[in-house]
């Protein structure tokens, strides 16, 4: 009877014990800590089966805490969070959006009391009348719409000085040029570098023709277009700047803006553009305090707004078509699928030697007098000088070492047979080019090469025979080829003007010294390498499928690469582009003067010379 109620007894504890034992009890083998229990109750339930299954996976011994907690979960998801929040990527520079992206215009075109303003907020859509591009003087005339980020009144079409021009007090003033120094003029300026200017002598005299449609040029409805000029030299921006002003949309033309992107720190060179963006509607200083001396990648993190296409130029072009701009726009409208489109450069190792094949290139040798043999003065016309003397004519020279005669010196046309171009620094490289890429080799390298590319130009120009370089052809790329972003982009049926000759550089180096690409395009790529030009030419085009062409109906010249810079500032080159812009583009306000002294041993027609 005892043993029977004993385990009765046993029993009934026996089953108690189970109607008090948790479910969690039954599905873990340790003991949960007490100041826990309380407050993970409410997961501990059987109408929870997520919950349940989740807490039965097995813990690795090596867990810390192999007791699971969800306090432990919130934990690291909050730290999780401040990592990305405070630390992710740090080494990448920040991508601007169209909204993010600040513009420093200089703060001589704005008023103290209107900060900047970022390019968002810039102006609206000039005027899209027919544009007609002439071949003489450009007319200076007031803009017909105020394209200025500040508060300043639009200026009214009839009057010829701006307000801010007027009120406009120059602040530069050039410093005296040194005897003897790094650069000279032919041109027959007085003992000081004075020259005394004659507009009335210059209007009417060039002409050239136009590829433009019928019924001229109209600015495209709906797009921003902005010049990106990559500043840095005062004496080559100096004769761009008639171009420019020539194709502002106040003008007639098509930049609504022109941005002079600040890349020295040259306190002369400084000070002088800042004086001409005061002076000029249009014009505007940006990245100033930030891209000066940096990489030129610094400068592209501005190019990214949406339905803008923005020209980039080099500061040394020292020649633009009336019509190379308007083209360059339409074929990067008309194309849609190339990543960006080029001009077709003068003094360009691929372009060069293309208009080399093509009939653009013309044989042409240095003065092989060791001084001057004419008289100083404002030319640019290569017919005017006599032609290359046969008995002085040397074929054994090397293409990479040819001589300097003297400083100032012209190159003179050997004949207009082509069979001579053998005898010239292009003949010979295009008879033995050598195992240099052509990006690097001696079209790259020899001023030679460069200095005849340009005399070549200036001798077409002086033709009236523009149409030697138009050697591509019209490429049209499948309907369903990569584009950029169609809300980011303006486009077209197709059937307006551009991409009739174009070149396809085949995912190849080519050249950045005058392009035209999509904002939204730069935007999605940036940051841009180091390496600007490999990158927008042939790294980029290559990763997204779209290809880098160029248009060689837009004709612009280059004055030169730093490998040929110290022989080609020794001829009479410059003078020349400077004299072939007060004639035909610079308004008979703004004709441009030498900066230097006259050349050692020129003479001044009925004067004295150094």
């Amino acid at each position: 009877m005892v043993k029977q109620r004993e385990e009765d007894i046993e029993s009934s504890a026996e089953l108690l014990s189970k109607e008090n034992q948790s479910s969690s009890s039954e599905e873990f083998d340790y003991d949960e800590p007490e100041y826990n229990q309380n407050w993970s109750s409410s997961f501990r339930s059987d109408r929870n089966p997520i919950w349940r299954r989740l807490q039965s996976l097995p813990i690795p011994n090596w867990v810390p805490a192999r007791k699971f907690n969800p306090r432990y979960f919130i934990f690291a998801v909050v730290v999780s969070l401040l990592i990305s929040l405070f630390i992710f990527n740090p080494y990448s520079p920040t991508k601007p959006t169209q909204h993010q992206t600040d513009v420093d215009v200089s703060p001589a075109t704005t008023p103290a009391a209107v900060p900047a303003t970022t390019v968002a907020e810039a102006a609206k859509a000039t005027t899209t009348a027919p544009v007609k591009h002439v071949s003489t003087t450009a007319s200076h005339v007031a803009p017909a719409s105020s394209t200025s980020t500040s508060s300043t009144p639009s200026a009214k079409p009839t009057v010829e000085t701006t307000e801010s021009e007027a009120n406009h007090t120059s602040g530069y003033h050039a410093p005296k040029p040194e005897a003897n120094g790094k650069y000279c003029t032919t041109w027959p300026v007085d003992e000081e570098g004075e020259y005394k200017l004659q507009a009335g002598d210059r209007v009417g005299k060039f002409k050239t023709d136009s590829i433009a449609p019928k019924g001229g040029w109209k600015k495209p409805e709906g797009i921003k277009i902005i010049g990106m000029v990559f500043y840095g030299r005062k004496r080559y921006v100096d004769i761009l700047d008639c171009y420019l002003q020539q194709n502002l949309a106040s003008n007639g033309g098509y930049f609504d803006e022109v941005w002079f992107m600040a890349h020295t720190k040259d306190e002369d060179d400084v000070a002088w553009i800042e004086d001409l963006v005061a002076k000029t509607p249009g014009y505007k200083v940006v990245g100033k305090g930030r891209c000066e001396g940096e990489k030129y990648k610094c400068m592209w993190t501005y190019a990214v707004e949406d339905n803008t296409i923005y020209v980039k130029i080099d500061d040394d072009i020292v020649y633009i078509h009336p019509d190379a701009i308007p083209q360059l726009v339409h074929t990067r409208i008309n194309l849609p699928h190339p990543y960006a489109v080029s001009s077709n450069l003068v003094n360009s190792p691929v372009t060069g030697m293309e208009q080399y094949h093509y009939g653009a290139i013309h044989p042409f040798l240095p003065d092989p007098s060791d001084k001057p043999s004419f008289h100083a003065a404002e030319t640019w016309r290569v017919s005017e000088k006599k032609k290359y003397p046969a008995e002085e004519m040397v074929e054994d020279y090397n293409v990479m070492d040819i001589t300097v005669p003297y400083r100032g010196h012209p190159w003179l046309l050997i004949s207009d047979d082509h069979y001579d171009l053998l005898k010239t620094p292009m003949g010979k490289y295009d008879q033995d080019r050598g195992s240099d890429p052509i990006a690097f080799g001696a079209a790259w390298k020899s001023w030679g090469i460069g200095a005849q590319q340009q005399y070549s130009l200036l001798y077409n120009l002086e033709q009236n025979r523009m149409d030697r370089y138009f050697f591509g052809r019209n490429v049209r790329y499948p309907e369903n080829a990569l584009g950029p972003n169609a809300s980011a982009v303006v486009l077209t049926d197709g059937k307006g003007p551009g991409g009739e000759q174009v070149y396809d550089t085949g995912f190849n180096r080519y050249n950045l010294n005058f392009c035209a690409v999509w904002g939204s395009d730069i935007r999605e790529q940036l940051p841009i390498a180091d390496d600007d030009e490999q990158d927008i030419t042939a790294d980029i085009p290559r990763r997204v499928g779209r290809p880098f062409v160029i248009d060689t109906r837009s004709v612009v010249g280059h004055f030169s690469f730093f490998t040929q810079h110290d022989g080609i500032t020794k001829s009479d080159l410059l003078d020349r582009w400077r004299a072939f812009a007060n004639e035909a583009v610079c308004a008979p306000t703004n004709l441009k003067k030498p900066w230097d002294l006259l050349c050692k041993d020129f003479r001044i027609d009925g004067g004295l010379g150094r």
